[in-house]
């Protein structure tokens, strides 16, 4: 009987590292992984099977070879479908890390071909989407124009999952779970200073007599919970003897944010960056309240004890120039009170 044949019999019992990892240097292809990671996906090997554009047989003896080269089982049927096993979901977030990076590497090689320099996925939180970012951009298009670069922004603790996952190569945002600096390297940057809006209307109609009581019974259109801001925001009206805001529109979109404000007399807290100009204008209304920001710098974050790609390594240079001589703000006392 041959060895894997026992791995088999005996419930695929492997305990030698070294063996195993010859194994899947031998015979793990990205056929294998792409199956696991679309199967992890769908719960379903029919409609697996359809999106890898193969037969069902097929995507049956692809799911039957890569138990036997990992040997464990990966799936099990249920009434909701094919759900993995705990070992199957460590195996599908490394097939889906490695897909990425595939994707990537095809994207790099089809881009350096065609006379380009490649490309970086850049995630970024909005509060450097005004100012910052704008700069880098031009700054590293100067020296590498025919770079691509992909930027998606979002909040902290969901560009970090992108970036755990291996979608993005780099971001600028804030580390939101101690997990995180076990996963991560930070390059601190700065903070920002954060401003409670709303539209001239609205003013109008909280009055004269503007309390903190009232604000928190007004509707708010923020950020979700896992957000950092959020968290901050929660905390400090919980801090300051109220309950939290229970009238709230959830959202990581600023145009929606903005609009909100403006169309449906709402109350929303931004960055100092995104509505300056706004309020200058005379299209929002700061409401005189001081919101000290008690989160952490948010900084250039970039998966730890990995070699940086040249294109991360440019960006990182044109971040750090044109940041140089910039002063951190001060982390204020952690209160709110009417200004």
């Amino acid at each position: 009987m041959k060895k894997d044949d026992c791995l088999i019999t005996k419930g695929y019992d492997v305990s030698d590292t070294p063996t195993l990892n010859s194994r899947l240097l031998g015979r793990l292809r990205l056929r294998h992984l792409q199956l696991i990671d679309v199967l992890g996906r769908t719960g379903n090997l029919h409609r697996a099977a359809d999106e890898m554009n193969i037969t069902q047989p097929a995507a049956t003896k692809i799911l039957q070879d890569v138990e036997e080269v990992l040997g464990t089982p990966l799936f099990k049927r249920s009434s909701r479908g094919m759900e993995p096993t705990e070992i199957g979901k460590v195996v599908g977030e490394s097939a889906e890390r490695i897909l990425s990076e595939n994707g990537r590497l095809a994207q790099n090689v089809a881009s350096l071909k065609e006379g380009g320099y490649g490309q970086i996925s850049v995630g970024t939180i909005m509060a450097t989407t005004p100012d910052l970012l704008p700069k880098v951009i031009a700054r590293l298009k100067q020296r590498h124009a025919l770079m691509t670069v992909n930027l998606v922004t979002g909040t902290s603790d969901a560009l970090l999952q992108s970036l755990e996952r291996g979608d993005l190569d780099i971001v600028l945002g804030r580390l939101t779970q101690t997990r995180h600096r076990a996963v991560f390297s930070i390059l601190p940057l700065a903070n920002e200073e954060l401003w409670a809006f709303t539209s001239s209307q609205t003013l109008q109609k909280l009055g004269d007599k503007l309390s903190i009581a009232k604000l928190v019974e007004w509707p708010w259109v923020l950020q979700p919970k896992s957000s950092p801001l959020r968290n901050m925001l929660d905390r400090i009206f919980a801090d300051a003897g109220y309950s939290r805001l229970t009238n709230v529109v959830e959202t990581t979109s600023v145009y929606a944010t903005l609009q909100l404000v403006r169309a449906a007399g709402m109350i929303a807290c931004l960055p100092r960056s995104i509505v300056a100009e706004g309020i200058a204008r005379g299209d929002y209304v700061r409401i005189p309240l001081q919101i000290p920001n008690v989160m952490e710098n948010y900084g250039l974050i970039t998966r730890r004890d990995e070699n940086m790609p040249n294109n991360v390594r440019e960006f990182t240079l044109a971040v750090q120039e044109v940041t140089s001589g910039v002063t951190h703000a001060r982390k204020r006392k952690s209160t709110l009170t009417p200004a």
